[in-house]
C-alpha cells in the first residue's frame, strides 16, 4: 500500500536534484542562477558554461527522468497509471525542486525524459520539430513550446486510435507546465526581446 507512495516521494526527489546549478558550482565555482537568465536548466548552463558541460546537463537530466519512470513504472507492473504518476512527479521535482528551496528549472529537459518512457513515438516527432523550429529561429524557449504542442497533439491523435487515456492526460499536462514555466519567454518572445542561441545580448 505504502510502496507506490514512497516511490512517488523518491521520484519526486530525483527530479528535483538541479544537476546545472551542481555541475556549474563543481566547474565553475558559481551559483547558476545569478548568470545569464537564471534558470538552472541546460539552455543557460549552456550559456554560461559552455557547450560541453549543457550537453552533459542535458543527458543526465533526460536520463535520470527515463531512468526513474522506466524503472519505477517497472516495479509496480509497468501499469499506465504508475508512469503517468511517476512521470508528473518527476517534473514538479523538476519544476519544485526541493533542494533549492522549491525554486526549479523549466521542465524540458526533465519532460523528454519522461516522454520517451511514456510516449516513445509522439516524442521522436516532437523532437524533429523542436530540431526545426531551433535551427530557424534559434530560440530554445519556442523549440521547447513548439515541441510540447506536437507532443500534445501526437497524443491526441493517438488516444483516438488507441485509447490511451493516460497518456493524453499526461501530453496535455506536460504542454501545460511547459507554457507556465516559459511564460517569462513568451512575453519576450512577444516582445522580441528573447535571447537567441549564439547571441551575446542578455
Amino acid at each position: 500500500m505504502f510502496k507506490p507512495v514512497i516511490l512517488l516521494l523518491i521520484a519526486f526527489l530525483i527530479g528535483g536534484i538541479p544537476t546545472g546549478y551542481i555541475f556549474v558550482r563543481l566547474k565553475e565555482h558559481k551559483d547558476i542562477r545569478t548568470l545569464g537568465s537564471g534558470n538552472i536548466g541546460f539552455t543557460n548552463v549552456l550559456r554560461a558554461s559552455g557547450l560541453t558541460a549543457g550537453l552533459i546537463v542535458l543527458i543526465i537530466d533526460v536520463g535520470k527522468a527515463f531512468l526513474t519512470v522506466y524503472f519505477f513504472s517497472n516495479m509496480m507492473g509497468n501499469v499506465e497509471l504508475y508512469r503517468l504518476l511517476f512521470g508528473l512527479s518527476v517534473i514538479l521535482g523538476n519544476l519544485f525542486s526541493p533542494y533549492l528551496k522549491f525554486k526549479g528549472g523549466k521542465g524540458v529537459a526533465t519532460g523528454l525524459g519522461v516522454s520517451i518512457a511514456i510516449s516513445p513515438y509522439a516524442i521522436i516527432i516532437a523532437v524533429i520539430i523542436f530540431l526545426i523550429v531551433f535551427f530557424i529561429f534559434r530560440y530554445v524557449s519556442l523549440g521547447s513550446i513548439s515541441a510540447a504542442f506536437i507532443f500534445m497533439a501526437t497524443n491526441i491523435f493517438l488516444y483516438y486510435k488507441f485509447g490511451d487515456i493516460y497518456t493524453l492526460i499526461f501530453s496535455i499536462l506536460l504542454f501545460i507546465a511547459v507554457i507556465v514555466s516559459h511564460r517569462e519567454n513568451i512575453k519576450r518572445l512577444i516582445r522580441g526581446t528573447e535571447n537567441k542561441i549564439g547571441s551575446r545580448k542578455k
